[in-house]
């Protein structure tokens, strides 16, 4: 049972003991071709000489010959020559003229990588190009080497414009920018007939906060004054719309009464004449049920005459209350549209002065653009596995030899603003 319970722990050791060691084998840099490798022999100082790792991943040694070292370790490079060198004669000549074979050991070999892999830097640096690399080197590092963050390497020997006019530029749009910006959520509020809208100024806002403050507050007056008109408009149509549709129902009835009287009076129209005929009236009774049922059928006539009139005002107050929500909604898309063209456009000019005044070669991000603080995206593009892979990066991530370091700056309102 005891030995049963020591080899279940001595199993776990093992499994815990791979990760670290696959992670261990990760870190160990492997010669690549592009390196540079220097050998040297102690007892023979004069034949040190360095060799380039070629394409096929073999280097050329003066008495060895082709070596393949791709792959290798620092280690496994040391082991290899090593196990080679020593196997060669040497020749060496003696002061006085003569040659003398010269016998080399092991220990007396050294294989070390004299350069590594150079690493490239592009994108927004001052300086993009080629850079040697060094051990432990870093982003940052690499970022600093090539003249810092910069969107105007194209212009480090171009006078430019008065920083402080650029400055006053740059203030100037955002205010247009930001009197825009509460615009179109007052536009977009009023469109969805909600009272409010946000009213925080967009982020990297550099004016003072009180005028953002002012600026959203004189925009929802302007919202709740819109609002309550409309409304009120509305009310006073609909109310319209309500009591003709109650006076119609009342000439409906006055109407159905009035048709009524008339059929009454006709069939007394009736009634009376048979007797007339028969010698039982006179003629004026005959004359007074005329003139009644004459009457009636007027007032049924005037009725639906004004029944007619009190359909059509109900078709049309309904018509209007329609078609002055469609107006206003018509009216606020268009103002919505031109809104937003502007906004564009302003982003765009913050965007062009924002580049104007960063410094050139420095390490600071840009200025805000269009309410959104640009960062800078950094992507090492890598051969691993034989396959290049893009990873992203920050600037304390460590560099290795042959990477490509890729550096750009985006702002995700530019696209924002035009949508």
């Amino acid at each position: 049972m005891v030995n049963l319970s020591r080899f279940f722990l001595a199993t776990l050791a093992m499994l815990c003991a791979l990760p670290m060691t696959a992670a261990a084998d990760a870190t160990i840099y492997r010669i690549s071709p592009g390196d540079t490798i220097e050998v040297a022999i102690t007892s023979l100082p004069e034949r040190t000489q360095r060799a380039v790792v070629q394409m096929d991943g073999t280097i050329v040694l003066a008495e060895a010959g082709t070596v393949p070292v791709a792959g290798l370790t620092p280690s496994e490079l040391q082991t290899r020559l090593q196990a080679i060198l020593p196997t060669k004669i040497y020749h060496i000549r003696m002061p006085d003229g003569r040659e003398q074979v010269a016998v080399v050991r092991p220990g007396d070999v050294t294989a070390t990588i004299a350069e590594y892999r150079p690493i490239y830097v592009t994108g927004e640096v001052l300086a993009p190009g080629q850079q040697a690399f060094r051990p432990l080197m870093t982003v940052r590092q690499a970022i600093a080497v090539a003249g810092g963050f910069s969107l105007l390497r194209a212009r480090a020997n171009q006078a430019g414009p008065d920083p402080t006019d650029l400055q006053r530029d740059y203030e100037t749009i955002w205010g247009e920018y930001i009197k825009d910006y509460f615009h179109s959520a007052r536009i977009r509020a009023e469109l969805q007939k909600q009272p409010d809208f946000d009213m925080k100024a967009p982020q990297g806002f550099p004016l003072s906060s009180s005028l953002a403050t002012e600026i959203a507050q004189a925009e929802a007056e302007g919202l709740k004054l819109s609002l309550d008109n409309f409304g009120q408009e509305q009310s006073f149509l609909e109310k319209g719309a309500k009591d003709a549709a109650t006076q119609v129902q009342a000439l409906l009835q006055r109407e159905q009464d009035e048709a009524d009287g008339v059929k009454a009076d006709e069939e007394d129209l009736a009634q009376v004449t048979k007797l007339f005929k028969a010698g039982n009236l006179t003629n004026n009774r005959l004359a007074d049920v005329r003139r009644a049922v004459l009457l009636s059928s007027s007032r049924a006539l005037e009725t639906s005459v004004e029944l007619m009139r009190a359909r059509r005002q109900q078709d049309d107050l309904a018509r209007q209350i329609e078609r002055n929500d469609n107006q206003r909604r018509a009216g606020l898309l268009n103002e919505l549209r031109d809104t937003q063209a502007r906004l564009a456009d302003i982003t765009a000019r913050l965007h062009a002065v924002s580049q104007k005044l960063q410094p050139q070669g420095a390490s600071a991000l840009p200025q805000p653009i269009g309410g959104e603080t640009v960062r800078a995206q950094v992507t090492i593009i890598r051969s691993v596995d034989a396959q290049w892979r893009k990873q992203p990066a920050d600037q304390d991530t460590a560099v290795a030899p042959g990477d490509t370091i890729e550096v750009r700056f985006s702002s995700a309102l530019e696209s924002a603003a035009v949508q």
